[in-house]
């Protein structure tokens, strides 16, 4: 039986990656019907944004179900590893592009 606890954590995982996908979808209609290279650009920014928030939670997802689940032992070294990597690098990937595209905006937008 599960614990309420990972129940709880399990259900805001899976909330947590849908809605995150769901918003995503929404900005990337959104980027479609916009007018402007500027607010296309930052629509489509906030949307890889959102698109690397959702591998972060389906990789937090994926440790604590494995852990409830009692196969986190299983995993290699590597995969686990490969897992956190991948996690870390959508999460800078992404909020370094969104800097730079908002840098370039107020840069452009001062001039």
């Amino acid at each position: 039986m599960i614990d309420p606890l990972t129940s709880s954590i399990i259900i805001m995982g899976v909330a947590t990656v849908v809605l995150s996908l769901h918003v995503a979808f929404r900005f990337w209609q959104q980027s479609r019907s916009i007018e402007g290279y500027d607010r296309k650009r930052l629509t489509t920014s906030i949307m890889f944004q959102l698109l690397g928030e959702s591998l972060l939670g389906l990789g937090t997802l994926s440790f604590a179900v494995a852990a409830h689940l009692n196969m986190l032992p299983h995993f290699s070294s590597e995969a686990a590893s490969s897992i956190r990597f991948l996690m870390f690098f959508a999460s800078s990937a992404t909020t370094i592009h969104l800097y730079n595209v908002t840098t370039r905006l107020n840069s452009n937008g001062s001039t």
